[in-house]
């Protein structure tokens, strides 16, 4: 997700042979393990979350489970083409607390999201501007975490941490950046599902002074290239609905809007809703 906390407590449980993922900041927990899960397994896991004095839990579920979600009183929320190496996976949830129903951003969030639409598939890169993009090396995490401090303000997951930069640096999670007269002005990731052959674009800065050149955009038109040749099926990116800037930028890098999570992460003290776009590399 863009812009999740990083709390070191979050941990992975068992219940009933599934697996479930605790996150503490964002008040919500996961279903990881959902194969062949019963309505009564599911609901078992509710009660779990609502004992945890969490106010939401979600799962990403494939269609052989999607009826049982919603027998245990799951709501979906949207979609994610090719998630299951082609396959689409369906963002379910369920409240626990009546208040994470609630959301009061509706009409600025719908707003934005027909501007962005209205953007579908227009981007044109600003050849102005004559910039590297690489992925990113150890020696960048100090540059990175600089850029990241400066475009976030607060921490979402230990960006600030150069250490943990360098740690997760080309492993599960890719970084790339966008380097002019050698300051990295530009930097997203992709969190990898090796399993599922899907990726999560996560993460995208751009430095206030190099901001409406298409930057960022060239720098996800250049992950998605890398990710076909490795194989991989589609990539997502959860944005703020707030936001206005990465959901113009999805939009005219042409990713498909699928549906909207409310209250979904804790940003800055207060639970945002994330849009889903999605683009699928089959079509």
């Amino acid at each position: 997700m863009i812009l999740t906390n990083y709390k070191s407590d979050n941990y992975y449980a068992k219940i009933n042979q599934s697996k479930i993922y605790v996150d503490y900041v964002n008040s919500l927990a996961k279903i990881v393990d959902f194969h062949n899960i019963s309505v009564q397994n599911i609901k078992r896991l509710v009660h779990f979350a609502s004992r945890q004095h969490l106010g939401k839990i979600i799962c990403n579920c494939d269609a052989a489970s999607f009826k049982n979600f919603i027998k245990a009183g799951f709501k979906l929320e949207g979609k994610i083409d090719s998630y299951f190496k082609g396959e689409s996976a369906f963002c379910m949830s369920y409240f626990i607390s009546k208040k994470r129903k609630l959301y009061n951003k509706h009409s600025m969030e719908n707003l934005i999201l027909i501007q962005s639409l209205n953007a579908e598939s227009t981007f044109v890169p600003d050849t102005t501007l004559k910039y590297n993009i690489r992925y990113a090396e150890k020696r960048d995490a100090k540059q990175m975490s600089e850029l990241f401090s400066k475009v976030f303000f607060e921490c979402p997951s230990p960006l600030f941490d150069e250490k943990y930069l360098k740690d997760n640096m080309n492993k599960r999670i890719l970084y790339k950046t966008a380097v002019y007269n050698g300051k990295i002005i530009s930097a997203a990731s992709a969190y990898l599902n090796e399993e599922d052959l899907n990726a999560e674009l996560i993460n995208c800065a751009t430095h206030p002074n190099y901001r409406n050149k298409g930057v960022v955009s060239n720098i996800i038109s250049s992950f998605e290239s890398d990710l076909i040749s490795m194989g991989y099926m589609g990539i997502y990116s959860l944005s703020r609905a707030t936001c206005t800037s990465i959901n113009f930028a999805l939009s005219k890098n042409n990713y498909k809007f699928r549906g909207r999570l409310i209250n979904n992460c804790n940003i800055y003290g207060e639970f945002e809703d994330m849009n889903i776009w999605v683009k699928d590399f089959n079509n």
